[in-house]
């Protein structure tokens, strides 16, 4: 049977939908969407949507199976995390339609702004809960494999997905799992190093990855996004020192918070994923000589990069080094992937922190 044969499409309620999850019935497949990272702005807009009578794109649901004793269906969200959270929380009065947020020209504008749900008039909150969705229900006997190749499909076609999102919804196992865990580390977040849509898009997570890809295989692996969509394979069923390949990783995350210590200019720098790449696999070769790096070498690189703009100080604090600053600073304007560059950008800090 065709997998479009096993696709009831159901009209559903917001009502129905939040009490299955008020029940446990609805779970999100984080194999397809990244847990719920959507801003402000986009749930004040899709709220409106919704109480103006616009159309929202249609929710895939997988059944997971029906309980024998209670004759309740679970399902999981395929597609729809976003859209279904956002209405979940404006009725649990987690945030306010913001006048900011909604458009001018919006009939309703002044009857809606600034409320809360129970602050809504009573037809209002009626629209929301009476709302009806368009619900693709995948039916319990398909596969989770024929699933993942209808979305992988439907994504590629429609070029929506980007390459992390891609291998997010293809593999599932443990090199997934841990890239996963570590972008969730508070250190990403306490120094703001990707914003709510770089973690959207997974962009963290790819991130991770190549890092991941230095500690396993060395700065002259190819991290190249066909490159990591085979590391992904290789790793899928069995990482191996998968715990000592954290706490590595952990290590080195510490040492590079003490490095920036709160310092929003060092984080710009940081920022941009070439000079975090490089300064990562530079104390992961220190580390593996020494228990931490001294405060010297904490110096030097903050000299360095607080300082990255200001020639003259840079000719004073390293006046024996100011050609590899020079060609540092030209390898991160561009083939910032390729390996000869990668290598290349190592020498030149390690031996700056080193000096």
């Amino acid at each position: 049977m065709k997998l479009i044969e096993q696709i009831d499409i159901q009209p559903q309620t917001a009502k129905w939908l939040y009490d299955l999850s008020q029940k446990g019935l609805l779970e999100v497949d984080n194999s397809f969407q990244r847990n719920y990272v959507w801003t402000e702005k986009n749930q004040i807009q899709l709220i409106e949507s919704i109480l103006i009578g616009y159309p929202i794109p249609e929710i895939y649901l997988w059944n997971t199976g029906t309980d024998e004793n209670t004759g309740d269906t679970k399902y999981s969200i395929i597609d729809g995390q976003q859209r279904c959270g956002a209405v979940f929380q404006y009725i649990a009065n987690t945030y306010k339609l913001k006048a900011a947020s909604l458009d001018p020209n919006n009939p309703k504008k002044s009857t809606i702004q600034d409320r809360l749900f129970k602050d809504l008039e009573p037809d209002d909150k009626k629209a929301i809960w009476s709302y009806v969705f368009s619900v693709r229900l995948v039916r319990s006997q398909v596969e989770r494999i024929s699933i993942v190749n209808m979305f992988l499909r439907l994504n590629s076609n429609n070029m929506t997905l980007n390459p992390q999102e891609l291998r997010n919804a293809e593999f599932e196992g443990e090199f997934m799992l841990i890239s996963s865990e570590l972008a969730e580390l508070d250190f990403w977040e306490e120094n703001k190093l990707f914003g709510i849509a770089d973690r959207r898009r997974m962009r963290d997570v790819s991130f991770v990855s190549t890092l991941l890809v230095f500690l396993k295989k060395g700065i002259e692996e190819d991290i190249g996004n066909s490159n990591l969509n085979q590391i992904y394979d290789l790793y899928n069923d069995d990482y191996p020192n998968r715990e000592s390949d954290k706490d590595k990783f952990i290590v080195i995350l510490n040492v590079i918070n003490s490095i920036i210590d709160g310092n929003n200019e060092r984080i710009k720098i940081l920022k941009r994923q070439v000079h975090f790449y490089t300064l990562f696999t530079v104390v992961f070769d220190f580390l593996n000589s020494q228990e931490s790096l001294t405060d010297k070498q904490i110096s030097n690189y903050r000299n360095f990069i607080d300082n990255y703009d200001n020639e003259e100080l840079l000719v004073q604090y390293y006046p024996e080094l100011i050609s590899d600053i020079y060609n540092y600073k030209s390898l991160v304007k561009e083939g910032t992937r390729q390996k000869a560059n990668r290598f290349d950008r190592h020498r030149h800090l390690k031996k700056l922190i080193n000096q």
